[in-house]
C-alpha cells in the first residue's frame, strides 16, 4: 500500500511539472509574438493558457497581458474584460486601473470608468492621465447632451461587415477612396496582428442620382498581400500617398509610407518616401499638403529624436514638389500626449485634423482640430457627433469643410460615415399689436436694419404678423410704425449663435393718445436727484424719442399726497426737469421736450384698457378698474401695506404725446402724411 501511495504521489508531481513546464511555454509563445506586433496571435495563446493557471499572480499578469492585446487590436470590449480580471487579482501593475478606466469610458460607462481613473490618481498621483480620464468622462456627457451641429451619417452603399476606414476624396466629390480588410482584398490570410485579412485600399464612385458605385480594388501595383491604406489624393486624383505595411510569412515588416501617380493602366508602382534614413523605423499614415511641401506623419521612433507617448505625429517639409524632405520634427507637447495620436489629416488652409486617444475625449481615439497660432498649436476636441464613445478616426474634408468623411466603429463594426455642418438658418417672426388692447394690428410698416447693411421693409399681415429671414453674425434693429402710434423697436443679434434660431418677438404700439408711465424712475430721498437704478428706463425713453423723431412730449413729476402742497409741487417740478436734462444729455433737442410738476394734484388712475393698468391689476388684488388712488381712497385702506402700495404709484413719473409732427421728419415711422 506504501508503495502504491509513492508511485501516486510521483505521477503527480510528474504531471504538475509537465503541466507547470507546458504553461509557461505557451506563455513565452505569446509574449514572442506580443513583442513583435503579432497580438490577434498572442491573445490567442495567452487565452488558451490563462484557463490552465491557478497562481492568482500569474493570472494577472497574463489578464493584463490580454487586456494589451484587445487595447492596441482596438477592441475596447475585449480590453476591459480583461484588465477587469487584471485588477481583480490585483496586478502589480498600476497601468491596469488606467486603461481598464479607458475601455470603460470606451464603452460609454463613464461613471464607472471615472471610478478606475480615481484608483489610478491614488496609486500614480504624479500622473496626469489619470486626471484627464476623469475629467473627460464629464466632458462626454456634456458632449452628448449638447451635441454640436455636425450631422453624421452611415454610409451604406459603401460599408461591409469588415473594417472599412481612412477615407480620401479622389478627383471629385463623388470619387471614395478608402481602406478596407473585405473578401476582395489581396491578402487572404488572417493577420497576427488584428485576426483580419490585410487591407487593401478600394475606390468607389457616385452616380448622378446620389447611389455610390460597389466598391473595387483600386487599379494598378498598390495593393499587395500585405496592408495598404491610409490613402491621401492629391493632384486632381493623380497622386497617391498612403501606408504599406509588409508581411512575409514569418515576419511582420513594419510600415512605410508610399507615392504612387495614376496612368493609363491604373496606379503606378509605387516609390517609398525616404524619410527617417533607417530601415527599421516604422512610419505610417501619411497627410499632406496640396501642394506636397509638408507632409504629417506618425511613428513610434524616430533615431536621435524621443517619442512622447506611444505614437506620435510628425513633420517633414521641403522646398520643391519633386526634393527631398528635410528631418522630421516632432510636433510637440500640444498635439502629441502620452497616449497615442493617428490618423493626421491637412486641409487647404493648414488646419490640422488627427485622432488621439491621450487628449481629453470621449471614448478610445477622438479626432481632433489643431490650428497654428504663431508657433503654438490650439487644439480642439470635434465633440459629438463627430465623435462618439467609441473609436472616432481617419478624417476627410471636401473643399468648403462643410462636408467630408470619417471612420468610427461606433456601430459594430468599423464602417465609414459622412458628415456635414447644416446651414445655420435665423428667422424672426413676429407680431404687431395694440398695447392698450392686444388686438392684432394689420398695415403696420416693420423695418429691418442691421449695421452690416442688410435691410428690408415689409407690412404686417391682416392679423399683425410678419416675417424676415436672417443672416449669421449680424446685430438687428426691427422697427414697427402706424400712423397715430408710437413707433416700437426691438434689438436681436445672430452674432455668437452656433445652432439655428426663431426669435419670436411681439412690437406693441401705443396710441399716441396715452399717457406713459415711466417704471423704475428712483430719485434721492427728498431730492430731485436721479438714482443710478433710473437710468435704464431713462434710455429706453431715448430710443423711442430717436426712432419716434416727429414726436414733442411732456414730461411730468407726480409725488404723494404726504407733505405739504407747496414743498410736493416744488418737488415735482425739479425732478420733471431733472428727468429732461438727462434726455437732453442724451442728445434729444430742447425743443422737442416739456417739463412739469403735478405735485400732488394729479393721483393715479387705475385702467384695465391699458398694459400698466393691467399689469397693476394683476399684481394687487385689492386694486379695482376704475380706482383713483386719492388721499381720500387711501385712507380708507383696510393695511398699512396697501396704503404704502397706493403711495408708491402716486410717486411717478410720466410722459405724454403733445405733437406728432415735429421737424423734417414728420413723414418717417407711418405718420401717413
Amino acid at each position: 500500500m506504501k508503495n502504491i501511495k509513492t508511485v501516486i504521489f510521483f505521477l503527480s508531481f510528474v504531471l504538475i511539472s509537465v503541466n507547470a513546464y507546458s504553461q509557461k511555454r505557451m506563455i513565452k509563445k505569446a509574449d514572442e509574438a506580443f513583442a513583435i506586433g503579432e497580438y490577434f496571435l498572442a491573445s490567442e495563446t495567452y487565452e488558451k493558457v490563462y484557463e490552465k493557471l491557478t497562481s492568482k499572480p500569474e493570472k494577472a499578469e497574463v489578464a493584463f497581458k490580454l487586456g494589451e492585446c484587445g487595447r492596441i487590436m482596438m477592441n475596447n470590449r475585449k480590453a476591459a474584460k480583461w484588465y477587469r480580471k487584471a485588477v481583480r487579482y490585483n496586478v502589480e501593475k498600476p497601468l491596469a486601473w488606467l486603461y481598464y478606466g479607458n475601455a470603460l469610458k470606451s464603452l460609454g460607462k463613464y461613471d464607472e470608468a471615472k471610478i478606475q481613473f480615481k484608483k489610478y490618481q491614488n496609486l500614480i498621483p504624479a500622473d496626469e492621465r489619470g486626471k484627464i480620464g476623469e475629467k473627460s468622462c464629464d466632458f462626454a456627457l456634456d458632449w452628448i447632451a449638447n451635441p454640436t451641429r455636425w450631422s453624421v451619417i452611415k454610409v451604406e452603399d459603401i460599408n461591409s461587415k469588415y473594417a472599412d476606414f481612412s477615407p480620401s476624396f479622389g478627383k471629385s466629390k463623388a470619387e471614395i477612396y478608402f481602406s478596407s480588410t473585405r473578401e476582395s482584398a489581396h491578402g487572404k490570410d488572417p493577420s497576427n496582428i488584428t485576426g483580419q485579412s490585410y487591407a487593401d485600399i478600394f475606390t468607389a464612385k457616385k452616380d448622378r442620382k446620389g447611389k455610390w458605385s460597389v466598391p473595387v480594388p483600386v487599379e494598378g501595383n498598390v495593393n499587395t498581400p500585405g496592408s495598404e491604406g491610409a490613402a491621401v489624393i492629391l493632384n486632381e486624383g493623380s497622386t497617391m500617398y498612403y501606408s504599406m505595411c509588409k508581411q512575409t510569412e514569418n515576419a511582420n515588416m513594419g510600415c512605410k509610407i508610399y507615392k504612387s501617380r495614376y496612368n493609363a493602366g491604373g496606379w503606378s508602382d509605387p516609390q517609398e518616401v525616404e524619410l527617417t534614413g533607417d530601415s527599421s523605423v516604422t512610419v505610417a499614415h501619411p497627410a499632406v499638403s496640396k501642394d506636397e511641401l509638408t507632409m504629417y506623419f506618425v511613428s513610434d521612433s524616430i533615431p536621435g529624436m524621443k517619442c512622447r507617448g506611444g505614437k506620435d505625429i510628425w513633420v517633414v517639409k521641403r522646398s520643391s514638389s519633386n526634393g527631398k524632405w528635410n528631418k522630421p520634427e516632432n510636433l510637440g507637447s500640444k498635439i502629441n500626449s502620452k497616449g497615442n495620436e493617428k490618423f493626421p489629416y491637412v486641409s487647404d488652409d493648414g488646419t490640422l485634423y488627427f485622432a488621439s486617444d491621450g487628449h481629453p475625449g470621449m471614448g478610445g481615439l477622438d479626432i481632433f482640430k489643431a490650428v497654428k497660432n504663431g508657433t503654438t498649436w490650439e487644439v480642439e476636441n470635434m465633440k459629438s457627433p463627430i465623435n462618439s464613445p467609441k473609436d472616432d478616426f481617419g478624417i476627410c474634408f471636401y473643399q468648403n469643410k462643410k462636408f467630408g468623411y470619417l471612420s468610427s466603429d461606433r456601430d459594430k463594426y468599423i464602417n465609414l460615415y459622412e458628415f456635414s455642418m447644416p446651414d445655420l438658418i435665423f428667422v424672426m417672426k413676429g407680431k404687431v399689436i395694440n398695447s392698450n388692447s392686444n388686438a392684432p394690428l394689420p398695415d403696420a410698416k416693420v423695418h429691418l436694419t442691421s449695421p452690416s447693411g442688410h435691410e428690408s421693409e415689409i407690412t404686417s399681415a391682416s392679423d399683425g404678423t410678419f416675417r424676415f429671414n436672417l443672416h449669421p453674425k449680424t446685430d438687428y434693429t426691427v422697427i414697427a410704425s402706424k400712423s397715430k402710434y408710437l413707433s416700437a423697436v426691438v434689438d436681436r443679434s445672430t452674432k455668437g449663435l452656433n445652432k439655428s434660431k426663431t426669435f419670436d418677438i411681439i412690437l406693441d404700439l401705443a396710441p399716441i393718445k396715452n399717457t406713459f408711465e415711466l417704471p423704475n424712475i428712483e430719485y434721492d430721498v427728498a431730492k430731485t436727484t436721479l438714482r443710478p437704478e433710473s437710468m435704464v428706463s431713462l434710455d429706453k425713453l431715448v430710443k423711442i424719442l430717436t426712432v419716434n423723431s416727429h414726436i414733442t412730449i411732456e414730461l411730468s413729476a407726480n409725488t404723494d399726497y404726504r407733505g405739504g402742497d407747496e414743498y410736493n409741487q416744488k418737488l415735482s417740478e425739479g425732478r420733471a426737469q431733472s428727468v429732461m436734462n438727462y434726455l437732453i444729455s442724451k442728445g434729444i433737442k430742447a425743443d422737442r421736450l416739456t417739463s412739469v410738476g403735478n405735485g400732488e394734484k394729479n393721483p393715479k388712475m387705475i385702467s384695465a384698457k391699458t398694459k400698466n393698468g393691467r399689469k397693476i391689476l394683476s399684481k394687487y388684488k385689492f386694486l379695482k378698474n376704475g380706482d383713483k388712488l386719492t388721499e381720500t381712497f387711501i385712507n380708507k385702506l383696510e393695511t398699512d401695506e396697501q396704503k404704502e402700495i397706493c403711495h408708491q404709484l402716486n410717486r411717478r413719473t410720466e410722459f405724454r404725446v403733445l405733437r406728432d409732427d415735429y421737424g423734417i421728419n414728420a413723414v418717417k415711422f407711418g405718420s401717413g402724411k
